[in-house]
């Protein structure tokens, strides 16, 4: 690999890692919506539950209802499960940003470097 190839690959790597980055924050943060919204229900969400009891001191919640009268607190199963699906939910973002960040240097480097090493043996064959 030459130098020139060297120093393009760095560069794209830079790029690819930011635009992995800000993919994954995405991800990560749409995917905690969804679950909080679809997959654990109970899990407190002001916008569908109101306040049943709450420690005025810390605002700690205690137990919140939702529509139909039915009454939650932190112990539910539901509410347990949200942190083992949140840790899930985060490795999965981990390894995907990790196959993207390789997937995308492999085809940068089967493509593009070539590209950018055929032009340099050219140029340097015409000196």
């Amino acid at each position: 690999m030459t130098e020139i190839s060297k120093k393009k690959l760095g560069k794209f790597s830079v790029k690819l890692s930011f635009a992995v980055l800000i993919l994954s924050v995405l991800f990560f943060w749409g995917g905690l919506n969804f679950l909080r919204s679809e997959v654990f229900t109970h899990y407190y969400n002001p916008n569908k539950h109101v306040i049943v009891s709450q420690n005025q001191d810390t605002k700690e919640i205690y137990s919140w209802q939702d529509a139909q009268g039915n009454v939650y607190t932190p112990e539910d199963a539901q509410v347990n499960n949200f942190t083992w699906g949140s840790t899930g939910l985060l490795l999965l973002t981990m390894l995907l940003g990790i196959g993207v960040q390789r997937f995308g240097i492999k085809v940068y480097t089967k493509t593009l470097i070539p590209k950018y090493e055929a032009l340099y043996l050219q140029y340097k064959g015409g000196e």
